[in-house]
């Protein structure tokens, strides 16, 4: 199975969200600008990277929604993007092969996306019920 562009995208941003928040995130400087380096996460050339709250906190509301259910896609995923141990250090803390890695992170993207879609049809099943209520008025 192969990984969803769209939800890995999803996921970095997601992981420089996190890192903002673990390190303040109120605009405050939190480490000397002399000592950054050229690829720190969050940054490139001392550039700051965006970060896009709204999807960072829906992708966040996902994978917390897997810590009891799927817990090695809550574990990978933590591994991979929030301690950034890469593909090799997941599997070692796991004590799993990497090719289990890859399976992790693909599942990881297909569910996470399965959970977008549902929160999306969620919300228009919403919005069309509460357009039917304001036609039902009558004086």
């Amino acid at each position: 199975m192969a990984r969803l562009d769209r939800i890995r995208r999803r996921l970095e941003n997601w992981a420089m969200w996190k890192a903002k928040g673990a390190a303040g995130g109120v605009g405050f400087a939190t480490r000397s600008v002399l000592l950054s380096d050229t690829w720190s996460r969050g940054s490139y050339n001392g550039m700051s990277i965006p970060v896009f709250d709204e999807d960072a906190e829906l992708t966040n509301a996902a994978i917390e929604s897997f810590r009891l259910t799927r817990s090695h896609l809550h574990l990978t995923l933590q591994c991979m993007y929030i301690k950034d141990l890469g593909i090799k250090g997941t599997a070692a803390k796991m004590r799993c092969a990497v090719s289990t890695v890859h399976a992790n992170l693909a599942h990881a993207d297909a569910a996470i996306d399965a959970w977008l879609d549902a929160r999306l049809q969620d919300m228009e099943r919403k919005r069309v019920a509460s357009v039917a209520d304001k036609r039902v008025f009558t004086p």
